[in-house]
């Protein structure tokens, strides 16, 4: 590392940062046994200082964030940029605004709670929340909780302030988010977002139960096709209910603002029950929502799961496929906006070293883009 970071930057970096310039040594599990060392910086300004300091000493910097997001292969050695210490979040003073400013090292759970409190909550959020970070979604995008209403993350950006290499501050918006989020910090550091928020305090679970993968399928599919305004969207097979110390087989669930029972409940009804399934009752329902999240709880070892997207109207094959040929495994899924399904996948039986690779599990094509619609025209949602 001496050799990464010359002498000179060394003592820079100390008299800078001081105890916030940390060394690692060799085997440490944070930096998957790179020797390395870490930076703390607590405004965008320090950011926009080590960008700078970064360039004129050829110093290769990694943003880190809470580690939930896949990254195969071994981490480069580098300078880890740790946001931790830049957590402020802001909510406007007008209850009427539906946005929040949020800076790169708080949790979603911390936000999920400060939003609570007024009664809102984030128009997405990832599955991960009680661990994951906002920089460490924004750097890598996705579908989560809210996304079969909202979308992809991206679409929920209303704009970001961020640190370019060589020290410069650029607040973007519009089309060029674009060449941001997702970028996994390549194309620059996050140091404020502004993302959209949405009035959450009468949200009604929703859950129900099928013997098997096909009708499930099926079902997600009906409920996409007929347009019911659900807000979120998701299921677990067998292996990841059971793994969720629940009894049953196949659980669909979701949520949906209130004001929407006349149109939600009698089509969910309708769609489970020629399906073939059960739908539960309120308490069932809010205890599976409840545990809505991937397994990854703010402390101890957290499974990184394997990822693909499948296409929505091809989900009731791709199911069944991936259960032949990976026995065991545990499937969370995620319906989107466009009918793009996230699946996140684990072996229960090899705790947090339980990865799972998808690509090869189903001769159904599985999809990596956004912004594609794959099903047929969807019918117009209830106003948000």
């Amino acid at each position: 590392m001496t050799r990464l970071i010359p002498q000179g930057a060394i003592e820079i970096l100390q008299e800078k940062f001081g105890r916030r310039f940390v060394w690692h040594r060799t085997g440490e599990p944070d930096v998957k046994g790179e020797t390395s060392a870490s930076v703390f910086p607590q405004s965008a300004e320090e950011v926009a200082f080590l960008t700078k300091l970064a360039a004129d000493h050829d110093i290769p910097l990694v943003a880190r964030g809470a580690g939930t997001a896949l990254y195969p292969g071994k981490a480069p050695p580098a300078l880890l940029v740790r946001f931790d210490a830049m957590n402020r979040i802001r909510v406007p003073t007008d209850a009427t605004e539906r946005w929040v400013e949020v800076e790169p090292g708080a949790t979603w759970m911390a936000l999920l709670e400060r939003l609570r409190a007024r009664g809102m909550g984030p128009t997405v959020y990832p599955t991960s929340a009680p661990r994951s970070t906002v920089g460490g979604w924004l750097a890598e995008n996705g579908v989560g909780i809210g996304s079969f209403e909202y979308g992809w993350l991206l679409q929920n950006v209303l704009c970001v302030e961020a640190v370019l290499a060589g020290g410069g501050r650029q607040v973007i918006e519009g089309e060029a988010l674009r060449h941001f989020v997702g970028s996994r910090g390549t194309m620059a550091f996050f140091v404020r977002a502004r993302l959209t928020t949405r009035r959450a305090s009468a949200d009604v679970p929703v859950g129900a139960i099928f013997e098997d993968a096909q009708n499930l399928g099926n079902a997600v599919l009906d409920l996409y096709r007929e347009g019911v305004p659900l807000w979120h969207l998701a299921f677990l097979n067998g292996a990841m209910a059971r793994a969720r110390g629940f009894e049953e087989e196949y659980v669909l669930f979701g949520s949906y603002p209130e004001e929407r029972s006349r149109q939600v409940e009698p089509a969910f009804r309708r769609v489970v029950g020629s399906r073939r399934g059960r739908v539960l009752g309120s308490e069932e329902a809010q205890h599976i929502w409840e545990q809505r999240f991937f397994p990854a709880g703010p402390l101890g070892p957290t499974p990184i799961p394997g990822r693909a997207f499948v296409q929505g109207a091809r989900l009731s094959e791709a199911l069944p496929e991936i259960e032949r040929k990976l026995a065991g495994v545990a499937l969370q899924g995620t319906a989107a906006l466009w009918g793009e399904v996230a699946l996140l996948a684990f072996d229960p039986t090899a705790g947090s070293e339980g990865l799972v690779d998808l690509s090869g599990a189903t001769d159904i094509e599985l999809v990596h883009l956004a912004g594609r619609s794959w099903m047929p025209e969807r019918r117009k949602r209830a106003p948000r």
